[in-house]
């Protein structure tokens, strides 16, 4: 199965993206819309930061239903932290793109993306509604993605095709998110539509087993978002039989390797980053003990600096491990840059370092650590971190 970074057709659904005016820069593209012919099913994860947008909290209501007939996707404000207006202001959205279509609002949801604490003109989104379900096309993927950037520096699209019930089955992806982005559900909107014929249970176990080495595995400055979104909608329109558990394992799998594509778009795409690095911790005692030992590499601000200054900083490295609570003897531990291995029985490696530094100069690279406790791993996809990640985040709001 082979997932490329290009937009397919998927049968049973269109798209669309206009410059409605909600962004500072009028001329760019800041309205989406995912449209299913017929309902589709549809199932969702959210963001489990506490403070919700109005939008997510939306559409974690009328997802339960496992139906959807459209998605209006907008960026330049997040309609987050907003009150009794956000909610007001996301109902009125979606009612606008449902009388477009002539379906019930609840088959609609919305999702924002941008500056927290801000409203959009509901007027001009009205506008760019009409416009955009006059524009709506099979072909539109790629140009839904444009309109779902925020500090972006290019879209990130994911798709591929298998056999299932006797059909071709395509899946298709986008993705928006460059800053905001950490673990559970590293702000990030993803979404990814497939015309197979599968009930919301099925799509709701395959986001399920697709996000712990996507979506969740990905980090690019720690912070989590108040909007993080990924959806996945069937619309039917393959009309393969009921497929066999076999089939379905290799679907979820398929679902997978194009969530995880996307993911990795994402981090390429991190705001400031001149560094792509898989933090592998391996030989642990449990999955869950691999993974927070990893994230914790991952996300330190000091480690992620030396990724930055190619340094292999094995201090740095051990010490952000050391501080995740996990318990390991620091004397049994190996550290590896790609194949350099730069520490052991609990002592720096100091000629092989100029090499790991040199591996380091990379525009991807990997760092692992066996923690000699287990057989049990976990990856995480960081980056590293930058001055222009300071520029950027200073400046966004003013």
């Amino acid at each position: 199965m082979e997932v490329k970074a290009e937009p397919r057709l998927v049968a049973g659904f269109r798209f669309a993206a206009v410059a409605a005016g909600l962004k500072t820069d009028a001329t760019r593209k800041d309205l989406g819309l995912i449209v299913a012919d017929a309902p589709a099913a549809a199932a969702a994860i959210f963001t489990t930061n506490q403070v919700k947008a109005a939008p997510v909290i939306l559409s974690q209501r009328r997802l339960r239903s496992g139906q959807l007939r459209a998605v209006a996707a907008n960026s330049g404000s997040a309609n987050c932290f907003t009150g009794k207006a956000g909610m007001k202001l996301a109902v009125g959205s979606c009612a606008a793109v449902a009388s477009e279509l002539g379906c019930a609002e609840e088959l609609v949801v919305p999702c924002s993306t941008g500056v927290i604490g801000h409203l959009y003109d509901l007027e001009k989104y009205r506008a760019g509604v009409r416009e955009a379900c006059a524009a709506l096309s099979t072909e539109g993927l790629g140009a839904f993605a444009t309109a779902i950037m925020t500090t972006d520096t290019k879209p990130k699209l994911a798709s591929t095709t298998l056999r299932m019930g006797g059909a071709t089955v395509t899946i298709a992806g986008t993705a928006k998110g460059a800053g905001m982005i950490a673990p559970n559900l590293a702000t990030m909107l993803a979404f990814i539509v497939t015309d197979a014929a599968l009930p919301a249970p099925a799509l709701r176990r395959a986001l399920a087993n697709a996000a712990p080495a996507s979506f969740n595995a990905i980090t690019v400055d720690g912070d989590m978002s108040t909007n993080d979104t990924l959806m996945l909608l069937a619309s039917g329109a393959a009309a393969n039989r009921k497929p066999a558990a076999r089939e379905l394992g290799a679907f979820e799998a398929a679902v997978g390797e194009v969530a995880e594509s996307l993911a990795r778009q994402l981090v390429y795409d991190g705001e400031g980053a001149s560094k792509f690095v898989t933090v592998e911790v391996r030989g642990a005692r449990s999955t869950a003990d691999a993974a927070r030992a990893a994230r914790q590499i991952a996300n330190s601000p000091l480690v992620k600096t030396a990724f930055f200054g190619n340094d292999p900083n094995v201090g740095r490295i051990t010490a952000a491990a050391g501080a995740c609570g996990v318990r390991f003897d620091p004397d049994r531990i190996e550290l590896w840059v790609d194949r350099i291995r730069i520490a052991a029985r609990g002592m720096i490696l100091t000629q092989a370092l100029p090499a790991a530094a040199q591996a380091m100069r990379q525009r991807e690279f990997s760092v692992r650590l066996d923690l000699k406790q287990g057989s049990a791993r976990f990856s995480m996809m960081t980056c590293d971190l930058s001055y222009d990640y300071v520029k950027i985040n200073a400046e966004y709001t003013t």
